[in-house]
């Protein structure tokens, strides 16, 4: 059996024979892997190079799907049916819900047989298809999954209730990503609840607040539901249960919150719990209070963007909680949590707490910032206290230079009176080396303002994220060759690795530089161009780039407007961004110690990288130096003769030569310094594998 042709090469993926992996040895899937994904990539989705032998059928943009006739999402489910069913070397899949929903049955059945999977994502986008029970039971078929989320799609009574049932029986699955969902009826998120009582694996949690009150109750009952107190005695009896997040819905109930609350006071096996957009005043204030005064297993607390409501009379006596716990070792707060005396006295308690490392506050807009960052020096807590981004306004300019723990820095020309004081800021950025992210709005059309800033990106080698908004439409000869300026040093600067420019629209010659920055960048990993009604730039920027974007190594996302990511170059241009995501995982896995010669080979093509730096960062839960130390420690450990031949497979202990009777040099018979000279020229990708 053929199935369909490709639709730019012309070529056809053949009908595929059954797995062929096995210990030390890929699957014949792998040679095909650009067929596939040129057939998958109309559907958002891709196949990826994940652990040793494994793939991974992932969505890359499930938000583009160009197809809509009927036949092709039909041969698309075949194509799925075939590689769940016949390919043990897939075990991670994502699956869109809504797209396969004539199909689901064919999916469902191939779910069933896919006994390797350890990984699934159903995803929607935001239709009332709901997954039917047949999903849910294809689930407790998968006695190795370990991982399943769930993301824009609505839930159905039958599917809640199979889900349920999968929780209670699943002896493998440690992680139920449930953000996005919410319930409306009370009963569903009683089932729900049930299976969450009966399981006796998950370590990891994530989802809304509907499960504690679903949205057909009223918000305004003064009784708990049964489904919150359900949740409640949950929490309190779990044993193993490690991670938590909770984000808040339209329709929360905050008794239920609190009940949720008061439940963890005795757990002693979570570490960490994450309140997501709570609305925080004194009544939810002293429950975490009272949160961080009982519970002795907490070492995380992460309060992300929970704002304070008016004045909360109790701030210091939680201020006082944070400093005094002793097992807490790292907290996320808003900076609307804090007043400017309040800041002083927590600052001072901080300092005789040992156990707290990190202080993580996502923005900062305080006045007096330089006189808080002398507190922080006075009490020694600086190198404790970490901020997400610093909004500078007209009064607190001088922060730029003086704070220096402000590695994240947002202006905004309309926070200012004047174009002066915006100026004044600007010059102040060279002086800067401790910003590595800035974010840059501009409302005014005004040449000084791009000179300025092309100046400070010229200069810079420190800045690691650019944020670039343009809300005029540039007119103009001078304004023209400061926004040439302004690309220009974009093309010079040679420490920025994600950048965003919007609104701005460029020039056949901008584009041109823009093509050759992108081509040969070093350091650019993520670029997202969204110009102001111009498709033809953006066209034009897609046509030259594909034909020469092969050799970049660096580039990790690309995203343009998206009437213009179709076509093959589009198509050219995201199979290379693929490609190096997958080497850059396959790199990281290697720095951590998977000794491969695939992965071996991928850390020879983007040891310079910097997705590989964060990549390690993350998996190694070190610092930017750290990260950089295990790349080039693991590089070194394939460098001698010896260590290079077994890890490329072409001797099992160390190299011998025979003898020969004319005396000439062998290999063996190369000095250290003649081989690592060799080296230089010889990868690990470039000796063949055996036949």
């Amino acid at each position: 059996m053929s199935l369909p042709k490709n639709c730019f090469n012309g070529s056809s993926i053949n009908y595929p024979s059954p797995c062929t992996s096995s210990e030390g040895r890929l699957c014949e899937i792998f040679r095909d892997l650009p067929l596939w994904n040129e057939y998958f990539w109309r559907l958002g989705i891709e196949l990826r190079k994940v652990s040793p032998g494994e793939l991974s059928l992932v969505a890359a943009n499930p938000t583009f799907v160009c197809w809509d006739s009927p036949e092709r999402f039909r041969e698309a489910a075949t194509f799925l049916h075939i590689l769940l069913t016949q390919h043990r070397c897939v075990t991670c899949v994502d699956v869109l819900v809504d797209k396969f929903w004539d199909h689901r049955q064919l999916i469902c059945d191939a779910l069933r047989e896919s006994l390797n999977l350890r990984k699934l994502l159903l995803y929607g986008t935001f239709t009332d298809i709901t997954p039917s029970r047949s999903i849910a039971s294809a689930l407790l078929h998968l006695n190795s999954l370990r991982e399943l989320e769930c993301k824009y799609i609505v839930f159905g009574h039958d599917f809640i209730e199979g889900l349920s049932e999968f929780l209670a029986n699943t002896r493998s699955l440690t992680t139920l990503t449930m953000p996005d969902f919410s319930y409306e009826d009370e009963e569903d998120a009683v089932v729900f609840i049930q299976g969450l009582k009966r399981n006796k694996t998950l370590t990891t949690l994530s989802l809304n607040t509907s499960v504690l009150s679903p949205s057909k109750k009223r918000l305004t009952s003064l009784v708990l539901s049964r489904c919150a107190v359900s949740f409640a005695d949950h929490l309190s009896e779990n044993q193993t249960l490690r991670t938590l997040k909770v984000s808040i819905s339209w329709a929360c109930c905050f008794l239920a919150v609190h009940a949720m609350i008061c439940a963890l006071f005795g757990n002693k096996t979570l570490t960490k719990l994450s309140l997501v957009m709570f609305s925080l005043d004194d009544e939810n204030i002293q429950h975490i209070t009272r949160l961080l005064n009982q519970n002795r297993s907490l070492t995380s607390l992460n309060l992300n963007a929970c704002l304070r409501r008016d004045e909360i009379s109790r701030m210091d006596s939680f201020l006082v909680a944070l400093t005094e716990n002793e097992t807490l070792e790292e907290v996320t707060l808003d900076s609307s949590l804090f007043k400017q005396h309040e800041c002083r006295s927590f600052f001072k308690g901080l300092a005789s707490n040992s156990s707290l490392k990190k202080v993580n506050v996502e923005r900062l807009e305080l006045e007096d910032m330089v006189d808080m960052f002398r507190v922080m020096q006075e009490t020694g807590v600086e190198e404790r206290f970490f901020v997400g981004t610093h909004h500078v306004l007209q009064d607190t300019i001088a922060a730029l230079t003086e704070c220096t723990f402000l590695s994240s820095v947002s202006l905004d020309s309309r926070s200012f009176r004047g174009l002066d004081p915006f100026f004044t800021a600007l010059s102040l950025l060279p002086s800067c080396s401790h910003v590595t992210s800035l974010c840059l709005s501009l409302h005014e059309n005004n040449g000084r303002v791009s000179s300025l800033i092309a100046q400070y990106i010229t200069g810079t080698a420190t800045l690691r994220k650019l944020d670039l908004f343009f809300f005029f439409i540039r007119s103009g000869d001078a304004l023209d060759e400061a926004t040439r300026e302004l690309v220009h040093a974009l093309s010079a600067n040679k420490s920025i690795r994600w950048l965003r420019v919007s609104g701005f629209c460029f020039d056949a010659t901008e584009t041109q530089m823009m093509v050759d920055t992108l081509q040969s960048s070093r350091a650019l990993c993520n670029v997202y161009l969204f110009q102001r009604n111009d498709e033809s730039s953006n066209s034009s920027l897609i046509r030259k780039l594909s034909p020469t974007i092969s050799s970049n190594y660096t580039l990790l996302s690309l995203s343009l407007d998206e009437t213009c990511m179709l076509g093959n170059d589009w198509f050219t241009i995201d199979n290379v961004v693929c490609r190096n995501n997958s080497l850059v995982t396959r790199a990281a896995d290697f720095v951590m110690g998977t000794r491969n010669k695939d992965y071996a080979a991928a850390t020879e093509l983007v040891r310079f990288n910097p997705g590989l730096v964060a990549k390690v960062q993350e998996l190694a839960t070190v610092d930017e130096h750290g990260a950089a130390s295990r790349i080039k420690s693991s590089l070194e450990s394939f460098s001698e003769l010896d260590d290079f031949m077994r890890l490329a497979g072409v001797v099992k202990c160390s190299v011998s030569c025979h003898r020969r009777d004319g005396g000439q040099k062998q290999l063996v018979d190369l000095n250290r310094d003649c081989w690592l000279h060799l080296r230089q020229y010889i990868k690990v990708g470039d000796i063949l594998d055996e036949l």
